[in-house]
């Protein structure tokens, strides 16, 4: 990767980015780190196969999102999602699509980089467990709200009874919610897996 020089980069003064920001760092980076440090702690018993799948996680989701904060030209949404779906595609042995509606780029960036990873980690669900042949991720983007699907044709769950893991509840959730949106869930045994993120006022309303 090119470095930057101190003319690419800006500083983040606003409290709302430094308040996303903040908590991005305490509820993922922080927590990520302390699992690693008391994995060292348990010599033969670590799962170093998890430890060294979640530092890689982590620096990506840093990587996303140091480039975001301090790039002084941000990507906008669209941009951003074309990369998560070319990531993804790489590691992927199903198709998937990208399709966007009206796109007018009035995301912050931060917002746009909470929105990325919560698509990334249901792009990373549906490879590990849907069984699905494709994927499809919708958005669209207006006044600074954004609407996000994705869908799969596996073969979807019953949540009454599915165990929800830590991607679904706290890396689509959670970012959504910190956010002031929302994450919607739905699937049925035999029908895939849709997930819907709605950030903004019609989001807020919804919810």
């Amino acid at each position: 990767m090119q470095s930057k020089t101190s003319q690419d980069l800006r500083v983040v003064s606003s409290h709302q980015e430094l308040e996303v920001l903040r908590r991005r760092l305490h509820d993922t980076t922080l927590q990520t780190l302390e699992y690693i440090a008391n994995a060292g702690t348990l010599g033969a018993g670590a799962d170093l196969e998890r430890v060294m799948r979640l530092a890689a996680r982590e620096a990506t989701e840093l990587r996303y999102l140091l480039e975001g904060v301090v790039d002084d030209d941000p990507k906008g949404l669209a941009t951003t999602l074309r990369s998560v779906v070319d990531d993804a595609m790489a590691f992927a042995e199903h198709d998937i699509q990208l399709a966007l509606g009206p796109m007018d780029s009035s995301l912050d960036a931060l917002t746009t980089i909470e929105i990325a990873g919560a698509v990334r980690e249901a792009l990373t669900n549906a490879r590990k467990h849907s069984g699905a042949s494709r994927v499809v991720v919708y958005a669209e983007e207006q006044d600074c709200c954004a609407l996000v699907t994705v869908t799969d044709n596996g073969r979807g769950a019953d949540l009454a009874t599915a165990r929800r893991g830590l991607g679904l509840a706290h890396s689509i959730k959670a970012r959504c919610e910190r956010l002031g949106g929302s994450a919607d869930i739905a699937t049925s045994p035999g029908d895939g897996f849709k997930i819907t993120l709605r950030v903004g006022a019609p989001a807020r309303s919804a919810a």
